[in-house]
């Protein structure tokens, strides 16, 4: 083979290592850092989304109210500002349809005055006061203090039918909270005292 004299470029060949398709080997963080900022954002985005999303979801009830009700507000000032037939019709109806009913009061219904401030007799005290006032089917028992929602006096009923009925029991007693729900021991009306209501 024939040997030629070493030039400018055999000098730059030897000095950079490999020639062609051979290259420097990578850092082994390089190969990791792009993989790993892909899914850090990828994350962060979904994130986001989930979070933002379920904001919305919270916030348009309240919305959707408070558009109704200055709907309904602008209606009937626009209604009463103009001096057309049917713009003084549609107001003059709404009043005849929305009166208010009478109270429905079941003085049968089951109500149980439970005691949960452990003071003796209070609960068959304001017993004496439901049965003064009419009511027929009154008992009186004890409740666990921690079972009383937020520690304070409390008129809860089971059925919404049953609304102006407790309504009732708790205006007799002067209790300011009545409650829709879960009665602690199942019964339709249930007093929940945390303290004695006459004090």
């Amino acid at each position: 083979m024939a040997e030629y004299e070493k030039d400018e470029f055999d000098e730059l060949a030897r000095q950079a290592g490999p020639v062609g398709v051979h290259r420097a080997p990578r850092a082994w963080w390089t190969r990791v850092l792009t993989p790993l900022v892909v899914f850090l954002v990828a994350g962060l985005a979904a994130y986001g989304l989930v979070v933002w999303n379920w904001n919305t979801d919270i916030s348009s009830p309240e919305a959707t109210t408070s558009v109704t009700a200055s709907a309904t507000a602008e209606t009937s000032s626009s209604a009463t500002a103009t001096p057309s037939a049917t713009a003084s019709a549609s107001p003059a109806a709404s009043p005849s349809v929305t009166a208010t009913p009478e109270p429905v009061i079941q003085y049968d219904a089951g109500v149980v005055v439970r005691n949960g401030a452990g003071i003796a007799g209070i609960a068959a005290a304001q017993q004496t006061l439901l049965e003064g006032d009419g009511f027929t089917n009154v008992s009186a028992n004890n409740i666990k203090a921690s079972l009383i929602p937020d520690g304070v006096n409390v008129v809860m009923y089971s059925d919404e039918a049953l609304a102006d009925t407790a309504a009732r029991v708790a205006e007799v007693l002067g209790i300011t909270s009545v409650q829709l729900g879960t009665t602690p021991g199942g019964g339709a009306i249930e007093v929940l005292l945390a303290t004695d209501p006459a004090a």
